[in-house]
């Protein structure tokens, strides 16, 4: 999808500080259950009672962290996917660009389908995402911005704006209808994930590590890789070969201890984010070359939709040749 002209009318002024501390406020007192009724009901519906624009906005609060279960949006929505729901399509934009330094940050946009409500009141509807990186599990909320209709449907745009270094993004969508309503697409609890920058930033091999070697007994040794740690359940796999992909060999998880599956080693202390996981192989036959590759999948659980990530060596695959006996 072509990005689209970057318009700054859409990000509220920075005069208008109060805002994201307001809407932080009033999102966590509503789900405590402490915000206060006046005569025509509760007085906030998440970003309604400040009565924001229609345009993109982000909120920071360290308050609303990991600890809790769900996010404000899970708290309050119906999960409802014919009401609103993540389309697949998303693209970012550089922010704040230095010929030096590259992107100061980068905006990730996403775009939102969404049902509007017949006889809705505009004044409170709202359309928007709550979202953290793997690396940041601080909660933050943007709220989108309309963008057209193809009669049934509302098109919304949202923009996400994230640190250079974390452009992978999880996120749920969130639909306040302006008739009471909360509905929510959060990838049936497992969230949706965007990456715009390389795959390795998602899961990266260590050849560097690589111990294994191929003989006439087989393909022995250990590899590892990192991953972001996008949800405690994930899927990842070994695809391989030893005789030039005419028949594929397939690896998942497993424990440590077992052979031929991936298990965990660590979480990394400088980024909380990242995981090492690691395979110890001892495959049996003789072969010339092992090639392999891996996959990683987040959204492997609830009938959720599955998001993929290769590291295969830029389109080459890893490959390790049969070592041949030296001159004696």
């Amino acid at each position: 999808m072509t990005s689209p002209i970057h318009d700054d009318s859409l990000v509220p002024s920075s005069s208008t500080p109060a805002i994201p501390t307001l809407l932080a406020r009033a999102m966590r007192r509503l789900r405590t259950g402490t915000a206060a009724a006046g005569a025509g009901g509760l007085a906030l519906t998440g970003a309604a009672a400040l009565q924001l624009p229609l345009a993109a906005a982000c909120v920071d609060d360290p308050e609303l962290g990991s600890a809790e279960q769900a996010d404000w949006a899970q708290f309050e929505g119906q999960r409802n996917t014919s009401m609103v729901s993540f389309t697949g399509d998303h693209w970012s934009v550089c922010r704040q660009p230095n010929t030096r330094f590259g992107c100061g940050s980068i905006d990730v946009f996403v775009k939102l389908r969404v049902k509007p409500v017949a006889g809705a009141d505009l004044a409170w509807k709202r359309v928007g995402v709550v979202y953290h990186t793997p690396d940041d599990l601080s909660e933050r909320t943007a709220v989108g911005y309309y963008v057209g209709s193809n009669g049934s449907d509302e098109e919304w745009h949202v923009v996400m704006n994230v640190p250079t270094w974390q452009t992978t993004v999880l996120f749920d969508s969130w639909y306040q209808d302006g008739a009471g309503h909360t509905f929510l697409d959060d990838n049936q609890g497992e969230l949706h994930v965007v990456n715009e920058g390389p795959d390795y930033q998602v899961i990266r091999m260590e050849p560097w590590t690589s111990t294994v070697t191929v003989t006439d007994d087989g393909v022995q040794g250990t590899l590892s890789m990192q991953i972001a740690d996008l949800d405690y359940d994930k899927g990842i796999e070994l695809v391989a070969s030893k005789d030039g992909w005419q028949t594929v060999i397939r690896l998942g998880m497993g424990s440590a201890g077992d052979h031929n599956a991936w298990y965990w080693v660590e979480d990394f202390p400088w980024s909380p984010g990242r995981e090492r996981w690691q395979i110890d192989l001892d495959l049996p036959g003789g072969a010339d070359a092992f090639e392999y590759a891996v996959v990683y999948r987040h959204g492997v659980v609830n009938g959720a939709r599955t998001y993929e990530f290769w590291d295969n060596n830029g389109g080459h695959n890893y490959r390790v040749d049969k070592q041949t006996p030296g001159p004696t």
